[in-house]
């Protein structure tokens, strides 16, 4: 049995939105304990918080957990972005690095090392596949709206990538809500009046929280519901209550699962705390490891783990982020009555790469300087 003491340093952002942090650090904790009941390892656990989530932030946090606390390993939630920024620290003091997020930006696998995982939803892939099929079912122009922070992560560059690799001749066409008062978020119903402009064959909508309520709200009272069809991040689902009508919203969600199995799990996949179910796989694959480690490294022993979540088995190595994942596509049908969300597997659809041409010529070129995980404002 293992008898080794193990510290895990935990990176906590903080989010106005979602209890991203709480919700990570109880997952995390609750699976270990869970896994490890039988065995001698003992496991502390050394959080620090990192607001925000930007580069210094986090490189304040690892150097703290790294050379004052000497942990063996780190975990948290990081965006893929500052995760690229500071991954050779990882390698430079031989210490395993497990990265959850839902993957708002595209890790680019040049810039991670061997000591970097990466456990992910992986939104980019499936905001790609969305506009695949969106160009295919509903037509060649596209919108994409969001507020101002979520605007600055990968969803739309994906959408649009997704809808050339159907039609090289569509159209993405683009309205983002600009902030107002200091403090306050944005008000989405400034983006319809050029959603009237353009009259796009179908919306993408990146707003979340609050902001995701006024949009839904504005895009019913306007009469959208009717006859432009709406795709979005499941966030958009969240805040649907008795008041509104019935209406249609196309998401998707990645999985290693095939269509069978992925059914019966699509409304966790969907809607249940998500950053709760990564600390929960990241719990998982730690567990493993710890239980196989014996004389070999941690790092080595993670490499070697196969562990599995609701999403199926964990596909974590950093050198070819989302390989073997399934993207599915799902109808949810909201009733107008409380709690009345529908979700339906529609089909598999059409999926990205990280090895595709197009999409690696893109992220050799300029990228976002927003660094925070997605909902870390």
């Amino acid at each position: 049995m293992n008898t080794n003491h193990i510290a895990i340093g935990v990176l906590l952002p903080a989010s106005t939105i979602l209890p991203m942090g709480k919700d990570f650090e109880r997952g995390l904790k609750r699976t270990l304990a869970e896994k490890l009941t039988a065995s001698n390892c003992t496991v502390e656990f050394i959080p620090e918080f990192i607001g925000q989530g930007s580069k210094s932030a986090v490189e304040e946090a690892i150097n703290k957990l790294i050379g004052y606390h000497q942990v063996d390993l780190i975990t948290g939630v990081l965006s893929n972005q500052v995760g690229m920024e500071v991954a050779e620290k990882f390698e430079k003091h031989r210490i395993p690095f497990l990265i959850n997020n839902i993957g708002e930006h595209v890790p680019h696998p040049n810039r991670f090392n061997p000591y970097v995982f990466i456990n992910s939803t992986h939104t980019w892939q499936q905001v790609w596949s969305l506009g695949h099929w969106a160009v295919g079912t509903f037509g060649k122009r596209g919108m994409f709206v969001a507020g101002i922070y979520d605007a600055g992560y990968s969803f739309s560059n994906m959408l649009k990538l997704g809808m050339e690799a159907a039609d090289s001749q569509s159209v993405l066409a683009f309205s983002i809500a600009q902030l107002g008062q200091p403090g306050k978020t944005t008000d989405p119903r400034d983006v319809f009046k050029h959603i009237a402009t353009f009259e796009p064959d179908f919306i993408f909508s990146a707003f979340c929280g609050g902001e995701a309520s006024a949009f839904l709200a504005e895009y019913i009272r306007l009469g959208y519901h009717k006859n432009t069809p709406l795709l979005a991040l499941p966030f958009l689902l969240q805040p649907f209550d008795a008041q509104q009508q019935a209406l249609e919203i196309y998401t998707a969600v990645t999985s290693t699962l095939d269509m069978t199995d992925v059914e019966p799990v699509v409304q966790k996949l969907n809607t249940d705390r998500p950053f709760d179910e990564l600390g929960s796989a990241t719990g998982s694959i730690l567990a493993e490891a710890l239980s196989k480690k014996d004389d070999k490294g941690l790092k080595e022993a993670i490499n070697g783990t196969i562990s599995h979540s609701i999403r199926g088995a964990l596909q974590i190595d950093s050198s070819w982020p989302g390989k073997a994942n399934y993207v599915y596509l799902v109808k949810n049908t909201h009733h107008g009555e409380e709690n009345s969300i529908e979700m339906a597997v529609q089909e598999p659809l059409k999926t990205v790469e990280i090895t595709d041409n197009e999409l690696m010529k893109n992220m050799e070129g300029p990228s976002s300087g927003w660094g925070n995980p997605y909902l870390g404002v």
